[in-house]
């Protein structure tokens, strides 16, 4: 029979009673109200021990710790850290002269530094930058105009980033994200390139947040691991500096002799049609959000969105009186290769 944990009021009354019973019952007829004094306060102390040794059980599962705790729990899976944005920038000024390494340019009060000395050229030098602190907030996209912080002689103040954008920012993992990956690393032991030990290493490198393998997927001999990189600035799809990232660290990892191939999933956009009532903004909103919280968890490449599954999505949604889903119908199949992303819900025109 599993143990039960005494309430406060219970206690309380356990202990004065127990105090009571040892009086004679003349003492226990002047003594009530003092014994219910003391009842009180060592109640009070025992249900914090109570509650203590309870929080101490919960420590001893990753399921259950504590966000902080989860460390004690992780050997073989590190919490992913931070990434940092890094990429090119094209630098303007007089013939001959010179950007130091160190440099340091800025935009929005994100810094990036230089990493090589370059030498104006023709007007213009291009100079390899990363980003000072790490986070997805260091992307930025191509075009985009990034100002010395201190004046060079002879260099333009404004650099403009390259048409490969600056890329590969990652922000640290999230607590439920590596609590998830170490319960699945106790649920199966890695077996040094074994089913599922490609979609661990692969999610080993910051910036990736889904991942899929497909054995034989390019022949005899082959693996194939498709990534995600849901939460970078020009995410979903991953850039190729994260793709290369994650070749690297898998050829790293493995002890096994197979051609890797690390790879962007095809995509195809799910855009249900329905309508709901009360058809109102927060409710389209709750409705939206569940229905893209369900293509994120349960989208693979290949697989299939169940229909009961995205019914289910919907009429789960507080507030909703009724709704109908005019399309899909029946199961969505996706082609091998293919995930579904979030499009957007059509609703009916007013």
């Amino acid at each position: 029979m599993a143990f039960k944990r005494p309430t406060l009021a219970e206690l309380i009354e356990r202990i004065d009673a127990d105090q009571l019973s040892r009086l004679s019952p003349d003492q226990a007829a002047l003594s009530s109200r003092l014994t219910r004094l003391m009842a009180n306060g060592n109640a009070g102390l025992v249900h914090g021990l109570y509650g203590y040794l309870q929080w101490l059980e919960r420590q001893l599962f990753p399921e259950t710790c504590d966000d902080e705790n989860l460390v004690l729990h992780s050997a073989g899976v590190p919490r992913r850290q931070p990434g940092v944005s890094s990429g090119r920038v094209a630098m303007s000024g007089a013939e001959g002269a010179l950007v130091n390494a160190g440099t340091r340019l800025q935009k929005d009060g994100q810094e990036y530094e230089i990493e090589e000395s370059a030498v104006i050229s023709g007007g213009a030098a291009t100079v390899e930058v990363i980003a000072v602190a790490a986070g997805v907030a260091g992307d930025q996209p191509a075009g985009t105009e990034l100002r010395l912080v201190s004046p060079v002689p002879g260099v333009a103040s404004v650099g403009v980033v390259d048409g490969d954008g600056l890329s590969g920012g990652a922000n640290l993992e999230t607590f439920e994200s590596w609590r998830d990956r170490i319960i699945q690393r106790r649920a199966r032991v890695p077996r040094g390139g074994a089913e599922g030990d490609w979609v661990d290493w692969a999610l080993e490198v910051p910036g990736v947040t889904r991942a899929w393998e497909e054995p034989l997927g390019m022949g005899l001999g082959t693996i194939v691991v498709r990534i995600m990189a849901d939460d970078a600035s020009d995410g979903p799809l991953p850039s190729n500096q994260l793709l290369e990232a994650v070749f690297e660290h898998i050829e790293a990892r493995r002890n096994v002799q197979a051609n890797v191939f690390v790879v962007a999933p095809a995509t195809e956009e799910f855009t249900p049609e329905l309508w709901v009532d009360p058809d109102t903004a927060e409710n389209r909103a709750a409705v939206e959000a569940s229905l893209r919280d369900l293509v994120e968890r349960e989208g693979r490449p290949g697989g299939e969105l169940l229909i009961s599954r995205i019914r289910y999505a919907i009429g789960s949604v507080g507030g909703l009186s009724d709704y109908a889903l005019e399309s899909p119908t029946q199961n969505v199949t996706y082609s091998p290769g293919t995930l579904p992303v979030w499009g957007g819900v059509v609703w009916p025109t007013q």
